[in-house]
């Protein structure tokens, strides 16, 4: 039943109690007081601009309070350069700042960051691991940019992308190696990070902490020896601060990982694992960093998670618990796997969040994890909202898809599952989504959420509606709700979407925001293609 009509029971209620005692009045308030601090979501804001057929999308970059950063290329030329739109939206989602830049033709857009109220782009010639790099800083506040060409004398395969002061930290493989290097701004010299070309092993994360230092975490691969994690902290200097190494238990494999940022004193890796040589996720894992002493990794399988099976039929999710249950008892790993998309680590005064989604993907044909690729081949793009640090993909969210084209691997976004873990990483509570199959050319996370002090809001969109769930903190379902995406206009309607998602982010506070693009048929019959931004509220 919906939260108003909720409301309105209550209301009547009191309203025929009304010559009642004083206590039981007080019991009927305190219910709808309750029922109104559940969670009302409203859209305060929204942003909207013109699509042309063969326009290309945005690519979307968070500066949380500061606004959002907008860029594409415009396939306009001046004397043979392309010409890009960089467009700055405060969080009001008013324009406050555009720029063209001119980039030279073949480079391709492949990695972004915001950091220090700066924006930085990372351009790449081609599609090769020889290509000429060009980072561009924008200081949108004074107006300034700078432009920055790099031609790496090694060939590096690049995965993450981070600024750390004024170094920029370009990680990536060189011949199946690790490999960071150091590039800085200040006189466009770089430098690789020494101890990290280690054979047989995964680079999974790189991150910058908020005290400008930045962590690297590696994870050995199959092995006939014992596995196990390397986390590695650096100044921003590239000066070895902290080494740590992690015995991984010999019959499970890390498959993802990311690092918290030291918002919290603990520095704690939380990622997924498996089994074997199958890329499918068994859980999660949790690890604090200690140098120091010997640490003890905390693996859960998805049975124990409360909510994690909640998109599977009752029965189904009632069988897997009790089949997980007894092999667990024996010692042994359940069977239950899933294809997993870790997508956001958060630091709260308690502990940690991880959020995580599961998909289905007719790709997954090959369940060997390494599949011919050097670098493991774990079919997704890391989150990149997070303000405090960002990865090497360009996140062109929004961009239309073939729903219809039956040679492309069909993807299913499943179900969002977010884990809430103390501050030794021990699992205290979670809480789960379902997703309702949406369908996409590859995964891609659609969902996210906001965890507050007394409830915690799950939200993602499917056609024309935005679709959220308010749960406590020990994860027990408060309400499920439905509300159409707000346009401009009352007196406009969607005509179309194309097909496509529309993407939630987590923006800052207790606001998402939310993006796509859609066809809005005016009140005169009049059609028009945007793109567009909606800002959303919890409260």
């Amino acid at each position: 039943m919906q939260v108003k009509r909720i409301q309105e029971i209550l209301q009547r209620l009191a309203q025929v109690l009304s010559a009642q005692s004083t206590p039981l009045l007080l019991v009927f308030f305190l219910l709808i007081a309750g029922v109104t601090t559940m969670a009302q979501l409203s859209q305060p804001a929204r942003f909207e601009k013109k699509k042309k057929s063969g326009d290309h999308d945005f690519t979307v970059v968070s500066m949380g309070e500061k606004g959002i950063a907008l860029i594409r290329d415009q396939q306009k030329y001046q004397r043979g350069d392309n010409l890009w739109e960089l467009i700055i939206v405060d969080s009001t989602l008013q324009e406050t700042w555009a720029k063209e830049l001119i980039i030279e033709n073949r480079f391709n857009l492949i990695g972004h960051e915001y950091r220090d109220e700066t924006l930085y782009f990372l351009f790449r010639v081609g599609e090769t691991e020889q290509g000429k790099l060009k980072i561009i800083k924008v200081d949108f506040k004074a107006g300034q940019t700078e432009e920055h060409n790099y031609e790496p004398e090694l060939n590096i395969r690049l995965t993450h992308f981070n600024v750390v002061a004024n170094q920029v930290v370009l990680a990536g493989y060189v011949s199946n190696q690790p490999t960071v290097l150091l590039y800085d701004l200040s006189n466009d010299h770089a430098k690789i990070i020494p101890g990290l070309l280690i054979d047989n092993t995964e680079l999974l994360d790189v991150r910058v902490n908020i005290n400008n230092t930045f962590n690297v975490l590696i994870a050995e691969r199959e092995s006939k020896l014992k596995k196990r994690l390397i986390s590695k902290t650096f100044d921003r200097s590239g000066a070895m601060l902290l080494d740590d190494v992690i015995e991984v238990d010999p019959d499970k494999v890390i498959l993802s990982g990311f690092t918290s940022t030291l918002i919290r004193d603990e520095l704690m890796i939380m990622g997924t694992w498996g089994e074997g040589s199958l890329k499918q996720a068994a859980g999660v894992f949790t690890v604090l960093v200690d140098p120091y002493t010997d640490q003890k990794v905390n693996y859960y399988d998805f049975a124990q998670l409360n909510h994690f099976l909640d998109y599977l039929k009752p029965k189904a999710a009632a069988k897997t618990k009790v089949k997980s249950e007894t092999r667990r008892k024996l010692g042994k790993i359940p069977e239950f796997k899933a294809n997993v998309l870790p997508a956001r680590l958060e630091e709260t005064k308690n502990g940690f969040l991880f959020y995580m989604e599961a998909y289905y993907s007719s790709a997954n044909v090959n369940n060997n994890r390494w599949n011919n690729s050097p670098y493991g081949n774990y079919p997704y793009s890391l989150y990149g909202y997070n303000p405090y640090r960002n990865f090497y993909s360009p996140f062109n969210y929004g961009y239309p898809y073939s729903v219809g084209n039956n040679n492309a691997p069909e993807t299913k976004m499943l179900h969002g599952s977010l884990a809430v873990f103390n501050e030794k990483g021990e699992l205290v509570a979670d809480h789960g989504l379902k997703l309702d199959n949406l369908r996409m050319a590859s995964p891609e996370q659609v969902s996210d959420f906001v965890y507050a002090p007394t409830k915690c809001t799950l939200i993602y969109s499917k056609e024309k509606e935005i679709r959220y769930q308010v749960s406590q903190l020990d994860g027990v379902a408060l309400m499920d709700e439905k509300i159409s995406i707000q346009l401009k206009s009352p007196t406009e309607s969607v005509r179309s979407d194309n097909g496509e998602v529309n993407l939630v982010r987590f923006w800052y506070g207790s606001f998402f925001f939310l993006f796509g693009n859609q066809t809005i048929r005016s009140s005169e019959g009049e059609n028009r293609d945007v793109f567009y931004i909606n800002k959303i509220k919890i409260e």
